[in-house]
């Protein structure tokens, strides 16, 4: 039976080393392998080296874990036989060596430690005294620390017998001695790799702190399988001390004291011509390229070539250009890695941006020449020059054969540029590269990439389109930016705490085009900073999802992270404390304000729906309206009127800052606890609060009507029935009441209210109404939930009803906002500085205030023509759902039919289950007759387009996801819907047959 428990006991020791439990600690906490980093060693050392403080923390405990465990077990098994215990970590250390890849020192020091504290403890002493003494025999550095190591590891045995005085233990002690020692000398050492004598691949994880960003570029790039030369990498201080200064240090003090055996290992690896190449710390960076500073020597035969390249390429360093470029860019004085490849005998060569460097439009622009790369960059030649375009991936085919093909390039090349061009593009995260490559006659060889660095910053409308969608004039935009700029720096500050500090929040959104644009490249930064995935910033640029971050690099964010929790777990009893004491009094005291709306900014058509007691539609309840004119125009009430509107703005900081987090930790929520949209009940919505009241509206409309008429009813029979019911005028001057605040962008104050249209509403009721049935959407949800789902869904309704009751706030201050500016417009067009009703929303809040408080005479005219002017021309033009760089890219209209689609298909993100087929309507505005079963495209969708939507067969909206005013309404309304398909407004025409699959989420071509 001990027999059989002893051979179990080696077994599973043997079993437990094996195990890559530092590999598996390295990978969760740093996201490294190992086997590919440094000398392969798995081992604790190499855990702290290469995967950082807290991947080396976890490994240690890992490991001592693993030695303790079988200690443990053989004094348990065999308390009479203390020498099976030490014997047990010998099938581990060599399991732990030949399969996990590890040296097995921690695990013995500790299992030794468990087994007997002197011996461990004397190991170490005497270990700590030889490294000393081998210190000045050697002097310091890593032959005097292996020697100790290896000493300490066979002097156990000796102190196992002074301690113990066992022949059985000495002996198990002693194999397992020599089995560390043997594996010591065996094993590669990452301590040893130092910075004066490390030389690394680029088949290794590269960092560029070290390897300077184009090898570590370079070194990404192969390792995901693109054609990249093979390299080894001295690093930038490999050969040189350390210096403070450069400047001062040229000419043969910068001579390396490279070891001939490097050298010669150097030439080994490549034996054919060979290339040195620059790479220091900057240059091929995010924001600098160092193009041409830097001296590349090539071809190179012989050994004492490629030392004098070396040397050559290290100094190029410290030229008088290359220093001025480093001051002019702030970039620090550090040292130069050199990269070392094989020479590429090219038959052509060339550069290749993956987007039109001048204005990041989608143009892949080639550059080649028959001869290598640097004499296209060089500038002393005129190359081949194309552009790709590929806007329209469905036609990139086609346009690649209109090309002009030139004499050296053919089709079959071009094409594989083409190709690699965009797939480094993607693999970079979407970030627009500047790529140098050659073609051997074989294949295309990757030889540099980095960003095309005047493309910064990026700008996405990835955020932007929800949140502020469509053209804004410059008052809504002075009034929106600093609110959202605001909230979203407070809330990064939360998280990142001091390390925020240095971050300008004021660029976190701009307008180009006349539409607003989030900071793709400062949110990168942010979001690296907290932690989180490089795909975030491919989920700006590209709508992709992104992917788990690394626990060892979100963990300093931890704390950050954890205030943002509790303040999204405080939100709901803090809206209510600020609602109660805030909001309602602000809306109470706006509420006894007096609106007047003069004639000559709103003129009501003379159509056929009477006002409700011939009033304006303002509801007296909420707005009463003087029986006065206007008061006269002067600057004393000019200043009251502007004195509210900053009034109303201080209360908009509080209620954005809610309006922003809410729908945060809604999302949180619903991804944590796994809630569906459809669970949810939207109900309070204002938007689907609305839209119900409308549509009872209209059922009681059609009631009436059948009960005084049998035959059919038409459209005209409708209008005069509920122009003449009391009645129903005063249920709709009460929905009016209730609603009127909505508008089709909540968050655009150029935009009218419903209030300011009210026959546009009177008119969608008679639509509604003269349909065959109207839906009762009042009908109680059966969603047939289990116990867990209700629990689940009991953590998300919550946060969705005050989601909901924040917007309705947000909402009813911005229609009073912009009510205010209405009369302080209607003053300004009584003392002519305005020539038409909207044009004080072509001026900056700034130009206002200093307009009324200088008291001046001042004329607008000539810039609200012009702002005007440019208005009307970005509406209609196509909108990127990026930029790159401060400019929007030339582009030309497009439109898609099934002529120039490969496949006629386009894909969004489904919103609403469904599949229907009929004819396309272009709708700008809520204000557009859909006509009989339209499917409407609109350019996005907000709270005020709910009525249109109800006429809808099937709804396709440019910008939005699931969780959408439009996809919300659409799954209400069991309406058809797609989102997100890019540039729907321009690319679709009005007729144009399609078919609409809600669930799928594309929209298919039919003619």
């Amino acid at each position: 039976m001990s027999l059989l428990t002893m051979a179990l006991l080696l077994a599973a020791s043997f079993a437990l080393g094996a195990l890559p439990l530092t590999s598996w600690a390295v990978r969760l906490v740093g996201g490294g392998d190992l086997r590919r980093l440094g000398t392969g060693n798995v081992g604790v050392s190499a855990a702290f080296i290469h995967g950082g403080k807290l991947a080396g923390i976890a490994a240690v405990l890992a490991e001592v874990g693993r030695g303790i465990l079988p200690v443990l077990a053989g004094r348990f098994y065999f308390p009479d036989a203390p020498e099976i215990a030490i014997a047990l970590l010998i099938p581990l250390v060599a399991a732990r060596y030949a399969i996990a890849g590890g040296g097995g020192v921690t695990n013995a020091v500790w299992g030794l430690l468990v087994f007997s504290p002197p011996v461990a403890v004397s190991s170490g002493i005497w270990g700590l005294l030889v490294w000393g003494l081998a210190q000045r025999w050697w002097g310091k550095g890593d032959r005097a620390r292996l020697f100790a190591s290896r000493c300490g590891c066979l002097c156990t045995p000796l102190w196992v017998w002074v301690w113990r005085q066992s022949m059985p233990e000495f002996l198990a002690a002693a194999g397992l001695a020599l089995l560390l020692a043997a594996i010591n000398i065996r094993q590669g050492d990452d301590m040893a790799l130092s910075k004066s004598e490390q030389l690394f691949s680029l088949d290794d994880s590269l960092d560029a702190a070290i390897c300077g960003d184009k090898a570590a570029k370079l070194s990404q790039l192969k390792r995901a399988g693109f054609n990249v030369p093979n390299g080894w990498i001295l690093s930038q201080e490999a050969g040189i001390g350390h210096r403070a200064s450069g400047i001062g240090h040229r000419g043969n003090s910068d001579k390396l004291s490279i070891s001939d055996a490097l050298i010669q290992n150097l030439k080994a690896k490549i034996p054919n011509r060979i290339i040195v190449r620059s790479s220091a710390a900057g240059e091929d960076g995010d924001f600098s390229s160092a193009a041409g500073q830097y001296q590349t020597i090539g071809p190179v035969l012989t050994e004492a070539e490629l030392l004098d390249g070396i040397n050559c390429c290290r100094q190029s360093y410290w030229t008088s250009e290359a220093v001025a470029y480093r001051r002019q860019r702030q970039l620090p004085d550090t040292q130069m890695a050199v990269l070392i490849q094989p020479y590429i005998e090219s038959q052509i060569a060339g550069v290749m941006f993956s987007r039109n460097p001048l204005d990041g439009g989608s143009q892949i622009i080639i550059e080649a020449l028959p001869t290598g790369a640097e004499s296209v960059v060089g500038g002393q030649v005129t190359p081949v020059h194309l552009e790709v375009d590929f806007s329209q991936p469905e036609t990139l085919e086609q346009n690649l054969s209109a090309l002009e093909f030139s004499s050296i390039l053919d089709k079959q090349i071009i094409a594989e540029l083409v190709k690699q061009a965009q797939a480094i593009e993607a693999f970079f995260h979407g970030i627009p590269q500047d790529i140098e490559w050659s073609w051997d006659g074989e294949k295309v060889w990757i030889l540099q990439s980095r960003p095309i660095t005047n493309l910064q910053p990026f700008w996405t409308r990835t955020i932007a389109a929800e949140v502020i969608p469509g053209a804004i004039r410059p008052l809504t935009w002075s009034i929106n930016r600093p609110l959202t700029c605001g909230v979203w720096g407070e809330i990064f500050q939360v998280v990142l705490g001091e390390r925020a500090a240095h971050l300008n929040f004021n660029e976190t959104a701009t307008l180009l085009g006349s539409h607003a644009y989030f900071n793709a490249t400062l949110l990168g930064e942010i979001f690296r900073m907290m932690g989180l995935p490089e795909q975030g910033l491919e989920f700006l640029l590209r709508g992709q999802k992104m992917g788990k971050p690394p626990l060892g690099k979100i963990l300093p964010s931890l704390p950050g992270l954890w205030r943002l929790v509790q303040r999204e777990r405080a939100l709901n009893a803090d809206f209510e404390g600020d609602r109660t004491s805030i909001f309602l009094p602000a809306l109470q005291n706006l509420q006894n304000y007096q609106f007047p709306m003069p004639n000559a900014q709103f003129p009501m058509p003379n159509s056929q729906f009477p006002m409700p007691n011939s009033q304006c539609p303002i509801p007296n309840a909420q707005f009463p309206m003087p029986n006065s004119q206007f008061p006269i125009p002067n600057y004393q009430y000019l200043s009251e009127l502007l004195e509210r509107a900053e009034q109303i703005q201080e209360w908009l900081k509080p209620i954005t800052y809610y309006n922003i987090l809410g729908p945060i930790g809604l999302a949180i929520r619903k991804a944590i606890f796994r809630v569906p949209d459809e669970w949810l009940d939207n109900g309070n919505a204002p938007e689907i609060a609305s839209v119900r009241a409308l549509q009872q509206l209209a059922k009681k409309l059609r009631q009436a009507a059948i009960s005084q008429s049998n035959e059919t009813i038409s459209t005209a029979q409708l209008t005069q029935m509920f122009a003449e019911s009391s009645a129903l005028q005063a249920e709709f001057a009460e929905w009016l009441d209730t609603y009127g605040y909505l508008s089709e962008v909540g968050t655009d104050i150029a935009v009218a209210t419903w209030r300011e249209q009210p026959e546009i509403y009177q008119k969608l009721i008679v639509t509604m109404a003269q349909k065959s049935a109207v839906t009762n959407l009042d009908e109680s949800r059966k969603l047939g939930l289990s116990f867990w789902q209700k629990w689940r869904l009991d953590k998300c309704q919550e946060r969705t009803t005050v989601k909901n009751e924040i917007s309705q706030v947000y909402a009813r201050l911005l229609a009073d906002l912009r009510w205010t500016f209405l009369e302080i417009e209607a003053c300004g067009l009584e003392m002519q500085v305005f020539e038409e009703a909207g044009d004080i929303f072509y001026l900056e809040f700034g130009e206002i205030q200093q307009w009324i408080r200088s008291g001046a005479s001042v004329g607008f005219q000539d810039t609200i023509s012009q702002r005007r002017d440019r208005l009307l021309a970005d509406r209609d033009r196509p909108i990127p759902a990026v930029v790159y760089g401060n400019l929007l890219p030339n582009s030309r209209q497009r439109s898609i039919d099934s002529a120039t689609s490969a496949t006629g298909i386009m894909q969004g993100i489904p919103a609403s289950i469904g599949c229907v087929e009929g004819f396309i309507k272009i709708c700008r505005s809520v204000t557009t007759d859909l006509g009989e079963s339209a499917i409407v495209v609109v350019p996005y969708t907000d709270a005020g387009w709910a009525p249109l939507l109800l006429g809808a067969t099937a709804i396709i909206s440019e910008v939005g996801g699931q969780l959408s005013h439009g996809a919300i309404i659409a799954r209400e309304y069991k309406i058809p819907a797609v989102m997100n398909i890019a540039e729907a407004t321009t690319r679709l025409r009005d007729g144009q047959k399609v078919r609409v699959d809600g669930y799928l989420g594309t929209v298919e071509l039919l003619e």
